[in-house]
């Protein structure tokens, strides 16, 4: 992690005694840096960690269908099974930095908790954050006793989480609270599949061209069905070919897909901060909010799968956001404006994917008209792409973090410097690993080894995906330019 060549000064000056000593708040970016970036008088307004697309999944489901990754690359991933101990080394990661001195504001997830809408795979990710014990099999394991590696090493064990920072509870610095917004996994079947409610109650996803038979291929997605095509389990951990006939599996009705209100209740009901992590009880089932996590900051939580109308069967790969939400928005911003309040905007999609089908929906352009006419507008975060940009637009500054289980699996500190005199304002950030080892640790962390298995796994995938495949932009370079990795823009309001 580049700022961590800061560290050493920090260490002679004894500022990393903890938070119950005098610390440095300023690390990433020291005051002279500040000053040398054109904002002589600044004031640190906040230190965000931002995290997105963790894609926890259930590799028994019969709701998936990994055969398809001839065709779509994200359909089945060699170390997909380590995605919660993924979560969990981001989460240790951000700890540490928050212990260190560079304390944290707190963390915003921008979507894709989940890999597939189901109940228990968001279950998993809240265990992650909240420090549970986390059992990451929807059924059994069929691999012989003495085949199974030792736990430290076996993605399918259940391990205890570390837990997103608590006071008290891992130390004396304060609580880290975690914000998050809805990304397509997180909605819609494998990502793109409207789910429907059959006359049984039962939420499944019909697949194209539905009235098939469904011998090689499955016509919809039960994730509480008995059947599978191409089964994926600890012992056959995959790929299952394309095209085969459907095999039993033991039915799990944990499994279930959730839809937005369960999704806002599960966050609700966490041991982490704040409750609903951005929604509250007394709204409507909009997937969209507007919380100040800070005193002078507003954080607006959007959904950009706010589509009026979705069409079983049909694919749904872009972002949306409709008419009504985006007066949500304006309401918001004006408001936010008049109380003199700096705003981030969370979303899961870029605005380069949300699409434009009529007038009822907001495009690319649009969105970034409306963010430029409030000069309190500083900050887009965003993923979905798995892929580090970052991009100027002039009047704020938009930003992708990658993907903490696709490569290269990290996160990004990012920090917001205001100087009143002018109402200038510096936006810095950098990345950061869960196998970074610069930071002190903060207890034992049993599970670096398995990450680093997942990391290697992940590299020879794509080794090998680059001799037979022809990579997209995002697979050549997700790690991005020097630029979108580590940098400072400075706005004049």
């Amino acid at each position: 992690m580049s700022y961590m060549r800061l560290l050493p000064v920090a260490v002679a000056a004894g500022l990393l005694a903890g938070c119950g000593s005098p610390v440095d708040t300023s690390l990433l970016w020291p005051e002279r840096e500040v000053k040398v970036a054109g904002v002589a008088d600044a004031v640190l307004v906040a230190r965000i960690v931002h995290i997105s697309d963790s894609h926890l999944l259930d590799i028994e489901s019969p709701a998936r269908y990994a055969g398809f990754d001839v065709v779509v690359n994200s359909a089945w991933r060699p170390w997909e099974a380590y995605a919660p101990q993924l979560l969990d080394g981001m989460v240790r990661a951000t700890n540490r930095v928050h212990q260190s001195g560079l304390t944290i504001d707190f963390v915003i997830h921008t979507g894709d908790l989940c890999d597939n809408a189901q109940s228990n795979e968001l279950g998993w990710a809240l265990d992650v954050m909240d420090g549970r014990m986390v059992e990451p099999l929807s059924g059994p394991d069929d691999r012989p006793a003495d085949a199974r590696p030792a736990a430290n090493l076996d993605p399918y064990a259940a391990f205890q989480a570390q837990g997103l920072y608590r006071s008290g509870l891992h130390g004396e610095c304060p609580s880290i609270p975690w914000y998050t917004v809805p990304g397509n996994h997180d909605t819609y079947a494998q990502g793109t599949l409207a789910i429907v409610t059959f006359p049984d109650g039962v939420r499944r996803a019909p697949l194209p061209i539905s009235s098939r038979l469904g011998i090689l291929a499955p016509t919809l997605l039960d994730p509480t069905g008995c059947w599978t095509h191409g089964q994926v389990t600890p012992a056959r951990p995959g790929p299952p070919a394309l095209l085969e006939t459907p095999s039993l599996v033991t039915p799990n009705p944990a499994r279930a897909y959730f839809d937005r209100s369960e999704f806002k209740r599960a966050l609700s009901s966490t041991a982490t901060e704040p409750a609903g992590h951005g929604y509250t009880e007394a709204e409507n089932d909009a997937g969209w909010y507007s919380v100040s996590p800070l005193p002078g900051l507003r954080l607006i939580g959007m959904d950009t799968s706010d589509r009026l109308l979705t069409i079983p069967a049909l694919p749904y790969d872009d972002g949306c956001i409709s008419i009504v939400q985006r007066e949500f928005l304006r309401r918001e911003l004006a408001t936010a404006q008049a109380r003199g309040e700096l705003v981030v905007l969370a979303s899961h999609y870029p605005s380069r994917s949300l699409e434009v089908l009529s007038e009822l929906v907001v495009g690319p352009a649009d969105l970034r008209n409306l963010l430029n006419e409030y000069p309190n507008v500083v900050l887009h975060l965003a993923g979905h792409h798995h892929v580090n940009r970052v991009f100027d637009r002039n009047g704020y500054v938009e930003i992708q973090t990658c993907s903490t289980l696709a490569l290269p699996q990290e996160g990004r500190i990012i920090e917001i410097w205001r100087n009143a005199a002018d109402n200038s304002v510096l936006i810095g950030y950098d990345m950061f690993s869960h196998l970074d080892d610069d930071l002190p640790a903060l207890g034992d962390d049993p599970l670096r080894a398995m990450r680093e298995v997942a990391r290697a796994l992940a590299k020879l995938d794509r080794a090998r995906k680059a001799l037979t495949q022809t990579p997209t932009p995002q697979e050549v370079e997700p790690e991005g330019s020097p630029g979108d990795r580590r940098g400072q823009i400075l706005l004049r309001r």
